[in-house]
């Protein structure tokens, strides 16, 4: 399977071409703070796409393992009905599935998809075990052009699929009336949600896998997007979907608490999948939110932070050019220290206001004069 980035909504992608005519406006955010859309290529040639749309009655649609479950097999009959395809498993149609746990420690439970032709991904149920055996599902689905797939879940309830594929619907001979149609097209579809934890060691025994499934999805949705790290900001200036996540995290973490209580009590009790479902689901909601996969948060969030960038660029132009500086101007240089004055040079005073002067010129004369006469004597 191949991997490429992206995003599909276009108001996302206007957003972020609009940030990045602005400078600095796009820096990297952290991993866990946005959904990042990845397209996924199953990679099989022999996959299907079919159309059930003139299907009068109902056909035998076969799947077959990937690289994960090269043993798998399932046998389904699927029947148009007015406004919806009904899809049914019946005892026996799936073979050679092992337990989802065998595939990593996030991995707890498989999960039924429909994908479009366009890739998106419609949760149809979850493929459950009872003593190692898959138990039977019945399903519908409001798509009328769709291919099938089953992948390995950290839990039932999840939005978006994981990359582990482990079964696709394959090519095979359709023809008639009442046969459904063959579309061309490639395997692909959209997810989400980042790569799960497939290192060994994801078996648990003696735990109900539910219970298991709750709190992975408790764990899972406390790491995601803006639920990740706890309470950030200030209340009231949080999205109405950042409130929403956090108020439903906290509701599953309660009904996980129940669940948990109660297995302790009476490890039999059938409340305790029914709380751990709940939570599961809640859960599931949570991070769904958080990431940004439903409820448009990541769009909210961009298009708040391009207000901000917007707000900023008209102050600075609304500024004179004087008072905006280059970073190397904003520097702060230590002036020198001011030289001492120089001493001033001025004219001498004359004589006649010096008396010192006088007193002395008065006293060479006197001692002149009476040389003279010593000499005459």
């Amino acid at each position: 399977m191949t991997l490429y980035g992206g995003y599909r909504p276009s108001q996302l992608i206007t957003l972020v071409l609009t940030f990045a005519a602005v400078p600095g406006a796009l820096e990297p955010a952290p991993a866990e703070q946005a959904a990042s859309l990845r397209i996924v290529d199953v990679g099989e040639s022999d996959g299907q796409i079919l159309s059930y749309r003139h299907l009068a009655g109902s056909a035998e649609v076969h799947m077959r393992g990937t690289r994960l479950a090269p043993d798998a097999r399932i046998a389904l009959k699927i029947g148009s009905r007015p406004g919806f395809v009904e899809l049914d498993i019946n005892r026996g149609g799936i073979k050679g599935l092992r337990a989802a746990q065998s595939l990593g420690k996030d991995f707890l439970t498989y999960v039924l998809w429909a994908v479009s032709v366009d890739g998106k991904a419609s949760n149809l149920g979850e493929i459950t075990f009872k003593d190692d055996r898959p138990v039977p599902v019945n399903v519908t689905t409001p798509y009328q052009t769709f291919w099938l797939m089953v992948t390995a879940e950290p839990h039932y309830a999840v939005v978006a699929p994981s990359t582990q594929v482990v079964l696709y619907s394959v090519r095979q001979a359709v023809s008639g009336e009442q046969m459904p149609l063959p579309i061309k097209g490639d395997l692909f579809f959209f997810t989400y949600y980042p790569a799960y934890n497939a290192a060994p060691g994801g078996i648990v025994d003696g735990i109900p896998n539910p219970l298991l499934q709750a709190r992975k999805a408790v764990e899972l949705a406390s790491k995601s997007g803006v639920l990740a790290g706890g309470a950030k900001g200030e209340k009231n200036t949080r999205l109405k979907e950042e409130e929403y996540s956090r108020v439903a995290l906290a509701q599953a973490i309660a009904f996980l608490e129940r669940a948990e209580v109660t297995y302790k009590k009476n490890p039999a009790d059938q409340t305790v999948v029914q709380f751990s479902r709940t939570a599961a689901q809640i859960a599931e909601n949570a991070r769904a939110l958080a990431m940004g996969a439903v409820g448009g948060l990541l769009v909210r969030q961009l298009e708040n932070e391009l207000t901000a960038v917007r707000t900023e660029l008209l102050k600075l132009k609304t500024l004179p050019p004087a008072a905006i500086e280059s970073p190397a101007a904003a520097t702060t240089v230590t002036p020198p220290e001011p030289l001492l004055p120089l001493p001033v040079v001025t004219s001498a005073p004359p004589l006649a206001k010096q008396p010192a002067l006088w007193f002395a010129v008065a006293g060479w004369a006197v001692a002149v004069v009476m040389l003279f006469r010593r000499r005459s004597i």
